[in-house]
């Protein structure tokens, strides 16, 4: 299976027929923001009009090399729409990042929650030299659909500026269900003109001392932003968890996360462009850990070269420390800029409910199966109400082997488990993932990719 060679599976739609006789075939093609259809069933949020492959090719994932045939490079340096799905299990060790360069490289799914066993875990090789050290990396591109996998960088703290992922001037991007840790700098980070943007069910661990930050949801934009950061994991970084810095008119919503053992900040709101920050917070769970300095506050505004006041919205978030710390949810500082209502309507539905996010966050954030990174993030957080463990890290942790396991069968390659097509309107001998689609415009193969992370997280996968 290693070293298997790639196999593709095209699925061609009459160019000039006009959708009313491609439907009437049972063939539409859903592409770019126009199909007004969502990422996937349940995604939420700005980002969720990300078309990424769909209507596209089915490209298997065949090996862990860094690049050539079969490879996740391969898949990603393809142009058009595209969906990589895998047929192994492991860890693949680049030589550089994985870049999605340009509008030509965008219009791609990549669907971790296709691979068997425990799943794909990335990293860069510790000996690489090159510049470009981040996993993952957007840039300048659009629709783009990241699923289920691990990001985790392996440079000591003397390697500056590596990312376990960077979005970069890119619009329509989802980013669910990953893990991502040990950054040199953020673990997330959404660079310049990043907009329609969802990052959602995702673990950010252990950034690197001395520079070790959860995320950067602004940083250096040009103008407004729509960014919608929910129900994720920030555990044991110093700061930014997360920092938010944008224009006025922008839409920037912070909602259901868990943040846990920051060590100097939460929440940092800086707001030095033009009309200053507007943003919500709602629903979140602030955690004190060991690390957790005495004092410090969920909501701060840093008013280092303000160009105007925040408009910061805060409701039923929670801050929460063990005996012998003193905390406060907004910095006194601050409290001038609390505003009565959301700068903008909340795009992603909240849970208005911190502890259940706590409880909704730590049972389904991260790339499943979980590996033996995330379940010890997972134990250092511990129950709600009780202390947790844990620590900032100098070093980066170690990488859990994952043993090579059988992928499902899929037959005519169409990138869906034969033994359930017939439940999704597919046949198992037709390479046909696009070719049915529902009333509510859903195909056989976005259903099944939304089965298949549910089986995920619910510890199973098919024959």
């Amino acid at each position: 299976m290693p070293n298997a060679k790639s196999r593709e599976t095209h699925r061609t739609f009459p160019p000039a027929a006009p959708l009313g006789a491609l439907a009437a075939i049972g063939l539409v093609l859903l592409t770019g923001p126009a199909a007004a259809i969502e990422a996937f069933p349940g995604a939420e949020g700005y980002g969720r009009e990300a078309q990424g492959g769909r209507g596209g090719r089915i490209i298997e994932v065949t090996n862990l090399d860094d690049a050539g045939p079969g490879s996740l490079r391969a898949c990603i340096l393809e142009t058009g729409p595209r969906n990589c799905v895998f047929r192994l299990a492991g860890v693949i060790t680049l030589h550089g990042s994985l870049m999605v360069d340009g509008e030509a490289a965008g219009d791609l799914s990549i669907l971790g929650q296709t691979a068997p066993g425990d799943g794909i875990t990335l990293t860069v090789s510790p000996d690489f030299v090159g510049k470009t050290r981040t996993p993952l990396i957007l840039l300048r591109t659009h629709d783009v659909l990241v699923r289920h996998l691990r990001f985790r960088p392996q440079f000591p703290n003397t390697v500056r500026n590596v990312d376990a992922i960077t979005v970069e001037t890119s619009t329509r991007v989802y980013l669910d269900h990953v893990s991502g840790s040990w950054a040199t700098d953020e673990n997330f980070n959404a660079y310049g003109q990043t907009s329609d943007l969802t990052v959602a069910y995702s673990i950010f661990g252990e950034g690197v001392l001395r520079h070790s930050k959860c995320a950067l949801l602004g940083s250096d934009p040009r103008g407004p932003q729509n960014i919608s950061f929910w129900r994720n994991i920030c555990i044991s970084n110093n700061d930014r968890n997360p920092d938010t810095n944008h224009f006025a008119k922008s839409c920037v919503e912070v909602t259901d996360n868990l943040f846990y053992n920051a060590r100097a900040a939460w929440a940092e709101i800086f707001s030095q462009r033009p009309g200053g920050t507007p943003i919500s917070y709602v629903g979140n769970y602030f955690k004190a850990g060991p690390s957790t300095r005495d004092g410090i506050s969920a909501l701060n505004w840093n008013d280092t070269e303000s160009a105007a006041p925040p408009a910061i919205y805060e409701r039923d978030n929670v801050i929460w420390a063990p005996p012998g710390k003193s905390l406060t949810m907004v910095a006194e500082d601050t409290e001038p800029f609390i505003v009565d209502t959301p700068p903008c309507p909340l795009n992603a539905p909240t849970l208005s409910d911190a502890e259940e996010s706590y409880r909704e966050v730590t049972a389904h954030a991260g790339a499943f199966p979980r590996d033996r990174a995330d379940r010890r993030f997972l134990r250092e957080i511990g129950p709600i109400g009780e202390p947790g463990s844990g620590k900032l890290r100098k070093e980066p942790g170690e990488i859990a082997p994952i043993a090579p396991a059988e992928p499902y069968r899929d037959e005519d390659g169409d990138g869906m488990p034969d033994s359930i097509e017939a439940r999704f309107g597919a046949d198992p001998t037709v390479p046909d993932a696009f070719a049915h689609v529902d009333d509510a415009g859903w195909s056989s193969f976005d259903h099944a990719m939304q089965w298949l992370s549910d089986e995920r997280i619910a510890g199973r996968y098919p024959d």
